[in-house]
């Protein structure tokens, strides 16, 4: 019995010290990318709390394979590439939940009127550029804002009157006015009675629906494509990892898939189809698009114009225009049918409205919708609301879409346009935020605004210019949180698409999208806003932007 214990013994501790041996010479985990040496912001995480440096992430395919606790950790991974970052900040990958890519595109190369102090500076800009392009005949442009003038009135076509050897058309920052010369007039035989349903034309400027009587020249494919990367250049420079683009033609859409199928633009996209019978019949023909860098299964519509061109619909006058209420894009009927139109082909029906009776009438709408289908129905803008409506978004399939520096940016003007008691009902962010338990997606609307994320964030949680006027923040009861503002970026623009399963978060099985800044956002270090950078974008595990 003695010698069978000895044996067995001999036994154990001779294979004990081979699986030692075999445990101790166990290859090191291997990775496509190990991110390292950062600071980890994820405020929709379990990680412990929205700070920490005790992680590494692992990513393969271009997705998060592990989120690595180092300090739980005796054998760390490798990876075939790392990407060390040296102990700066990184936040889940900003998103746009509502922008223009074409639009913006297309001001990269034409006439940029966006902060011109008066009227004199947009035609010096104008001249400017004819100079430089002599051999154009139309000459393009947008971002003009009268609002920002000594004189508050819109400009008219005799204020062209220099140039009429070409034909020109500047449209307004809001993307809701036009301002064109003579020789375009006169090229669509235009006057100041031409009448069109919601639109208006005053000497020249052409409100909303008034801008479809000019048919502008298109711009070639080559154009295009050119001017998308160019733009693509921008976003990932801002810190953008994905985006929204809030109504897109048929082409556009089948031109975009194009680069992306190629792999020249790496950003995902979710594409609202413009609400044209054209382009919705063609997708209720050939189906929706569901692939891993575009969505095509919203519609975008319009309900109202803007409040800086007096197109918001109000249920009372202006202010500074008694009498008039703003322009109806959409009756109540055609809104509903379009509601019904998009249940019907299971798309997700998005839809801009801005004055408080275009939104109360969207939102009752939307009251309809059932809530045992996810939907997600989502109002675009919904800057003027009254208190009571705010109850309407406790509907689970209503979400708002919203855009913070639209408040900083009319924050010198909109008490104007409403009147003093009515300003508290408008850009009341908190409010919905807390109506809807969260549901809500921050963009900015570029070219509108500034395409700059990170003017998102500040705008929402301080209520203050880039000067950081006024003092205590414009309506400053409806500033939101850090937490708040960088969940709206990232998982509520991407719930908002219906994308929170893919990218918008730090958690394994999402895209590897970061966001890499120098500072910490939610400091409240009172300087931080002019030291805050953007130094590296990954999307996918790949960095498409590193700062020099």
């Amino acid at each position: 019995m003695r010698n069978l214990s000895h044996t067995f013994g001999r036994f154990f501790v001779y294979n004990l010290f081979t699986w030692t041996a075999l445990f101790s010479c166990a290859p090191t985990p291997e990775f496509d990318v190990i991110v390292k040496d950062f600071k980890l912001h994820s405020p929709t995480s379990a990680i412990k709390g929205h700070e920490s440096s005790d992680y590494w992430i692992a990513i393969n395919d271009g997705t998060i394979a592990e989120i690595i606790d180092i300090t739980q950790q005796t054998l760390l991974p490798k990876g075939k590439a790392e990407i060390s970052l040296d102990g700066q900040h990184l936040y889940p990958g900003f998103i746009d939940a509502h922008g223009h890519l074409f639009g913006y595109a297309r001001t990269l190369s034409t006439v940029n009127l966006v902060g011109a102090h008066s009227k004199e500076e947009c035609i010096e800009r104008i001249a400017n550029y004819i100079s430089a392009h002599p051999n154009d005949s139309w000459i393009i442009g947008r971002g003009w804002d009268q609002n920002d003038w000594p004189e508050k009135t819109f400009p008219t076509a005799s204020d062209l009157a220099r140039f009429e050897n070409v034909k020109i058309y500047m449209t307004r920052i809001d993307g809701h006015a036009a301002w064109v010369n003579q020789a375009v007039l006169d090229e669509f035989a235009i006057t100041n009675e031409t009448k069109i349903q919601g639109g208006s034309v005053l000497d020249g400027i052409l409100v909303d629906n008034a801008e479809t009587l000019i048919e502008v020249p298109a711009m070639s494919n080559r154009f295009w494509r050119a001017a998308l990367l160019q733009a693509q250049d921008s976003l990932v420079k801002y810190g953008l990892t994905a985006m929204t683009d809030a109504g897109l033609s048929k082409n556009q859409i089948l031109l975009l898939d194009s680069l992306q199928e190629e792999g020249s633009f790496k950003l995902f996209v979710n594409a609202m189809i413009s609400n044209t019978e054209e382009d919705l019949q063609y997708f209720e023909v050939n189906g929706p698009i569901e692939k891993p860098l575009l969505r095509v299964k919203s519609v975008k519509a319009y309900l109202d114009g803007a409040l800086g061109s007096r197109g918001a619909l109000l249920r009372d006058p202006y202010h500074d225009l008694p009498d008039h209420y703003g322009l109806p894009l959409l009756s109540p009927t055609e809104l509903d049918a379009l509601r019904d139109r998009c249940l019907k082909n299971d798309w997700q029906l998005c839809v801009h409205a801005i004055g408080d009776s275009a939104h109360h009438v969207l939102l009752e709408s939307f009251q309809d919708l059932p809530v045992d289908k996810d939907l997600r129905f989502r109002v675009e803008h919904a800057q003027i609301m009254t208190p009571e409506d705010s109850t309407y978004y406790t509907h689970p399939n209503i979400i708002a879409s919203v855009q913070p520096t639209h408040a900083t940016s009319d924050m010198y003007w909109a008490e104007e346009r409403l009147g003093h008691e009515r300003i508290h009902h408008a850009y009341s962010y908190l409010r919905i935020f807390n109506a809807a338990g969260g549901r809500v997606a921050f963009g900015t609307d570029f070219p509108i605004e500034h395409i700059d994320p990170l003017a998102t964030f500040f705008a929402a949680t301080t209520r203050k210019d880039a000067n950081n006027w006024p003092e205590n923040g414009f309506l400053p009861e409806q500033c939101v949180s850090p937490g708040m503002a960088i969940t709206a970026m990232t998982h509520g623009a991407a719930y908002s698409a219906f994308g929170e399963d893919e990218y918008g978060t730090i958690a394994v099985g999402q895209r590897a999208n970061f966001t890499v800044l120098n500072t910490n956002l939610w400091s409240v270090a009172q300087d931080r806003r002019a030291k805050t950078k953007v130094l590296r974008t990954i999307v996918g595990g790949k960095s498409l932007y590193t700062a020099e």
